[in-house]
């Protein structure tokens, strides 16, 4: 097999990055017998740049990685979030381009073959020349057979820049794709199907690790009141204001998403509840703090505040468990008098 260019060690561009990951998912691929197909390069490229949810779960993984397995890691960390529409006009993309790079190695293959059969006979040649000419013309195959070798090598060094290139900028935006689906359109913060997914992850994750996890059913008290007397635009800018607030105030792994109309969820992984009613109530007295101002009008609205509900994973519980005890304490919440936080 030929030897395909290398990226310089230090420093490499992204181009060059990409490019030496591109060789790695593709060689991976075919090190594991799997089909050629968009989401099995996807999935070793995230792993070849390192991303560290794949990178931890398949360095982990006990059983063989054949087809099912990688499979099943495409479908729990790449397929959920993508629009189908988009990923499959990408899909197509990256198809043809997989295709194009397979193709040039397989040339690449066959060319080296060639050049070693030419000089398979070198030697027999050197030892049957009688002259000086003769040696002479043995020389001139060669250094004419490398040209060739060398020529073709320099295309192939093209194609496989230019194919790399295609493929980031296919994998950049799918990328992008990939955020626009997981993302509320109007707050701009985790839409409900990227909490749903996450929720079970953590969940997963929580009972491995037998680590605590608390979940919080955000919703905005009297909302409705508010965008009946002042109007959609003011609502939405409520909505705005308050996804902004529980974004700001909560960390590292926590994830806040719009849950549906007027209402959140944030998920805490590694949280127990003492700590979680905490965060719950800084929460709440961060938006209760806030005075809306209509951009348009510049009229004071007045303030707002939510109430939360917060519960603990039980070991054994599913999702819809969970919600389920989180939103009975958030209807607890309510029915006490709003602005407060319960605990299931």
């Amino acid at each position: 097999m030929i030897d395909t260019p290398k990226p310089p060690a230090q420093p490499a561009s992204k181009k060059e990055k990409s490019y030496a990951i591109t060789v790695k998912a593709l060689e991976k691929i075919d090190q594991l017998n799997l089909p050629s197909s968009p989401h099995f390069y996807e999935l070793w490229y995230r792993y070849f740049d390192a991303d560290p949810e794949i990178t931890r779960a398949i360095n982990t993984h006990q059983g063989e990685l054949d087809e099912a397995a990688c499979q099943s890691f495409y479908t729990r960390f790449l397929s959920g979030t993508a629009n189908d529409g988009a990923v499959r006009k990408v899909s197509d993309q990256v198809t043809t381009s997989i295709a194009e790079l397979v193709g040039m190695l397989k040339n690449a293959g066959a060319a080296t073959a060639e050049y070693n059969s030419s000089l398979s006979g070198v030697s027999d040649s050197i030892g049957k020349a009688s002259s000086l000419e003769d040696l002479g013309g043995v020389i001139s195959g060669i250094v004419q057979e490398t040209r060739k070798m060398l020529t073709k090598n320099h295309e192939l060094e093209e194609h496989l820049a230019s194919s790399a290139t295609k493929v980031t900028e296919l994998k950049q935006y799918l990328e992008t794709v990939k955020k626009e689906a997981s993302t509320d359109s109007l707050t701009g913060i985790s839409n409900r199907k990227a909490f749903d997914r996450r929720l079970q992850e953590c969940i997963e994750e929580s009972g491995d690790a037998q680590a605590p996890m608390t979940l919080m059913m955000v919703d905005i008290d009297f909302f409705k009141k508010f965008n009946d007397t002042y109007g959609h635009p003011a609502g939405d800018q409520i909505l705005r204001l308050v996804a902004r607030t529980l974004v700001s105030n909560v960390k590292g792994q926590d994830m806040a998403a719009r849950y549906g109309g007027e209402e959140f969820a944030i998920i805490l992984p590694s949280t127990p509840m003492a700590a979680g009613l905490r965060v719950a109530e800084v929460l709440r007295k961060a938006v209760e703090s806030k005075e809306v101002t209509n951009k348009v009008s510049n009229q004071t609205l007045g303030s707002i505040s939510i109430s939360i509900g917060v519960a603990e994973l039980v070991p054994g519980e599913d999702p819809a468990m969970l919600l389920e005890r989180a939103d009975k304490a958030l209807y607890e919440a309510k029915k006490t008098g709003r602005n407060r936080v319960c605990k299931a």
